[in-house]
């Protein structure tokens, strides 16, 4: 199958098939990387699950300096990672954090959850669980709603919680439930970062994401298929964190549309539990 087929099935197909259409086109340009570098060799494969451009090795130390940096990521924090895909950040906070803190991850894809138990079975400070959530996007099939989702982790348990690229594939009901979760299980003084589109007067749009009015609070780049890409309310994401119980301490925007503050692609918020 050619790029340019490939190109057309991930701007027309239904979610599934354009994603994995869309992970193959990654595959085929990282090919020459892959068998150039034996180290790159075992790097999970987009067309099995499709997070998003970028090098693997790279995108996530980037990440995971982000929370360091912006989160106060520490090695014996106890770390939640909500949407933990195939493993990048994963992949970068296993020799990092201290097995007497240790990693929770979990996903709606059951492939990635496949893959990411298969990666880190050596490391057993690093746990993935996989939830049947309903989502557009990425788990159509999902038994559970996105309001009835409860995290892998006891309350009061993780000092640093992360959702990277998840919030913009969400509707403002389910983000609702989500930051629930995230007051609910971080410790008192416990950090949440996340990443969204943080929808502001003249930053509601920008040549690649031309967003549209969809929900009260929110904007879509496909009417068709909404969690393929969506953009809040930035008043609309702090008022869901304040009524979940977290006080927002930071906002740095994103590449996405000027002006940039971060190296990051989105606007990235962390949020504190007092």
């Amino acid at each position: 199958m050619t790029p340019h087929i490939l190109r057309k099935l991930s701007d027309y197909a239904p979610p599934g098939l354009r994603r994995a259409a869309a992970g193959a086109l990654l595959d085929l340009r990282g090919l020459p990387a892959r068998l150039s570098d034996p180290a790159r060799r075992a790097e999970p494969w987009a067309f099995v699950h499709n997070v998003g451009d970028g090098d693997f090795q790279a995108v996530g130390a980037q990440l995971l300096r982000n929370l360091r940096d912006h989160a106060g990521l520490q090695p014996h924090h106890r770390v939640l990672d909500i949407g933990c895909g195939n493993g990048r950040v994963a992949e970068q906070l296993s020799p990092f954090l201290r097995a007497t803190g240790g990693y929770v991850g979990f996903d709606i894809s059951r492939r990635g959850i496949q893959a990411c138990r298969r990666r880190f079975a050596h490391a057993p400070h690093m746990r993935f669980e996989h939830l049947d959530v309903w989502n557009g996007e990425y788990n159509a099939s999902g038994k559970v709603a996105e309001l009835d989702t409860v995290f892998p982790a006891a309350e009061g348990s993780i000092d640093v919680a992360f959702a990277t690229s998840v919030f913009t594939h969400m509707r403002m009901s389910g983000v609702k439930r989500y930051l629930a979760e995230c007051a609910r299980v971080l410790k008192p003084g416990g950090r949440l970062a996340f990443t969204a589109f943080a929808l502001e007067p003249g930053r509601d749009h920008s040549e690649v994401f031309d967003f549209q009015p969809f929900e009260e609070a929110s904007a879509v780049i496909d009417r068709r298929y909404p969690e393929r890409a969506i953009g809040h309310q930035r008043p609309a994401i702090e008022a869901a964190a304040a009524d979940a119980g977290l006080r927002i301490e930071s906002l740095l925007r994103g590449a996405w549309a000027p002006p940039q503050e971060y190296d990051g692609g989105q606007d990235l918020f962390v949020a504190v539990r007092p």
